[in-house]
């Protein structure tokens, strides 16, 4: 299984290669011309005459990349950040929580049919079972007459 921080490597990782290959794309789509058994191809000469960046212009090329991948990230973890907190406010710790309403002495206080309606089983998954649980008697007092 992935870890998060290994997901979130992942994806920074894919977001950076896909950055340079949509600009190296919109730089060759120009210079592209259609072969009738290859599809699409550039001359190598054309890919070579259309790489005008020195060193620190691909440094800032990448760091831009870098910092608009990482960026995404940490967006996508901010959201879920904050949705799980307003979650866990709104849902289990807040002081207006629905969870309050379940205190042991209101649970203690309900009658066995409303304690059936809150928590009770499925009505089709209570009959399997009892159904299930007759038909394992009757195996055990099968296997007590065969014995």
């Amino acid at each position: 299984m992935v870890s998060i921080a290994g997901y979130y490597k992942k994806v920074t990782q894919l977001t950076v290669v896909g950055s340079r290959q949509r600009r190296m794309r919109a730089r060759m789509e120009s210079k592209a011309f259609s072969d009738c058994r290859h599809g699409e191809v550039v001359k190598l000469d054309d890919i070579m005459q259309n790489h005008p960046m020195n060193n620190a212009d691909h440094a800032i090329q990448d760091l831009h990349d870098i910092l608009h991948s990482y960026y995404k990230v940490a967006r996508k973890r901010f959201v879920d950040s904050v949705r799980m907190q307003a979650a866990d406010h709104y849902l289990t710790t807040g002081p207006n929580t629905p969870l309050k309403l379940f205190s042991p002495a209101f649970v203690a206080g309900m009658t066995p049919t409303q304690l059936e309606e809150v928590a009770g089983e499925d009505l089709t998954l209570k009959r399997r079972r009892m159904q299930l649980e007759k038909e394992s008697k009757d195996l055990a007092d099968g296997k007590m007459i065969l014995s």
